[in-house]
């Protein structure tokens, strides 16, 4: 019986010899040898089964990480090479493996992005936003010029020091009410605000803007209109973009929508220099006066005259030539002194949104220089983004 133990115990010693080490350390791999070594032990004279490849390939490989990007169809992928190849442009022959190297598999940002991050670089900040198919980018790719990327951060975290101030956040909750707090919560904690949109041009991006003391966006501007339109019928109020575009591609003639003719005034923000929103008024009769306003206006009227943009009168003058008869305003334009907004809030653009509403109420008392506008910023702002907010997503009949 002894000699049997013995002649038991080599042969089990040499199994174990023959095993391969396990390539990973520590409890897993010490378990895994201890149920081989007392399988062979309480075999007692029945041949051990071979060892289990389980034992066998133990290692402790590190994990692939799941990937951040959404799933992309292989029309979409294909899309997306077109746009790295078209935003690289000569540089791809540069940037491609050399023969004999591994060809990394999977799509152009796979097979670049590497190499421009040993440079220093990233393609994701290579690739120019414009080029990229509407299918992919609208997919929420995530593909980010960097100057966007900060843009995107700067006003999240303005919108955040906006809403969780202490000293205003009780007037923030009277002015926006709850259905507006609870639904700006939603909307910024569980949406990308690149991609959400409360409205078909009303993204979420516009409405954080807004919320803050952050540059109003020509979308929040748009949108207003649009909504004093709805509510004022005998005011028309232009598109604030026109302007700017006539005087960049410096037009002589535009087709308008004759529409215009068919009510009493007219309303026309527009953008100085990419950085200053002011407006015009007037009344659509011919020979009418027009008349400016700037919410950066001091007291000094014959001062703010000067300050009125050279090009003004021949830029509103296109609207009149785009029907017939020319309709043609007086040449003289009158400013109209508003108060001041507050300083270092850029509010520019919620003032011409405040302006345009105040001279929609009463067109004749605004124009007789009775303004009624309050520019205080929290209460601007706030106010502006409850009445979209209704508008736009409460009040479901607008």
């Amino acid at each position: 019986m002894e000699q049997h133990k013995a002649t038991m115990k080599e042969k089990g010693d040499a199994r174990k010899r023959t095993l391969p080490a396990p390539t990973g350390c520590g409890k897993k791999a010490k378990v895994a040898t201890g149920l081989s070594r007392s399988k062979s032990m309480s075999s007692l004279g029945k041949r051990a089964p071979p060892p289990t490849q389980h034992v066998a390939t133990l290692s402790f490989a590190p994990r692939t990480q799941p990937s951040d990007r959404n799933p992309l169809s292989r029309a979409e992928q294909r899309l997306l090479d077109q746009a790295i190849k078209a935003s690289l442009g000569e540089e791809v022959d540069n940037l491609t493996p050399t023969k004999g190297t591994p060809q990394p598999k999977g799509s152009l940002l796979d097979v670049y992005n590497p190499i421009l991050k040993s440079q220093g670089r990233s393609l994701l900040a290579a690739i120019d936003v414009e080029n990229l198919p509407s299918s992919v980018h609208s997919d929420g790719f995530g593909v980010l010029g960097e100057e966007e990327v900060i843009n995107i951060k700067a006003t999240t975290d303005a919108h955040l020091r906006f809403m969780r101030s202490k000293a205003q956040s009780p007037m923030i909750v009277h002015l926006l009410g709850p259905a507006n707090i609870a639904l700006v919560d939603a909307l910024v904690s569980n949406s990308d605000i690149r991609k959400c949109e409360i409205n078909q041009n009303f993204r979420l991006y516009d409405l954080m803007g807004l919320l803050s003391y952050k540059y109003t966006t020509d979308c929040v501007l748009t949108c207003y209109m649009h909504y004093l339109s709805y509510v004022y019928p005998n005011v028309y109020f232009m598109n604030p973009l026109i302007y700017k575009w006539v005087e960049d591609y410096e037009r002589s003639t535009m087709r308008i929508d004759p529409d215009w003719m068919l009510h009493d005034y007219l309303v026309w923000p527009f953008n100085l220099g990419n950085c200053h929103w002011v407006v015009a008024v007037m009344k659509t009769a011919p020979g009418s006066t027009i008349y400016y306003c700037d919410s950066m206006n001091g007291t000094d009227l014959e001062q703010e005259k000067a300050s009125v943009p050279a090009n003004l009168h021949r830029i509103i003058s296109i609207v009149g030539d785009s029907v017939n008869p020319p309709r043609r305003w007086n040449t003289t334009i009158e400013v109209i002194l508003v108060p001041r907004q507050q300083k270092r809030n850029n509010d520019c653009g919620c003032c011409v949104n405040e302006i345009a509403r105040a001279f929609a109420h009463d067109p004749e008392l605004f124009l007789s220089g009775e303004v009624n506008v309050n520019f205080e910023s929290l209460s601007l702002r706030c106010t502006q983004a409850a009445t979209l907010l209704k508008w736009l997503y409460h009040d479901v009949c607008s």
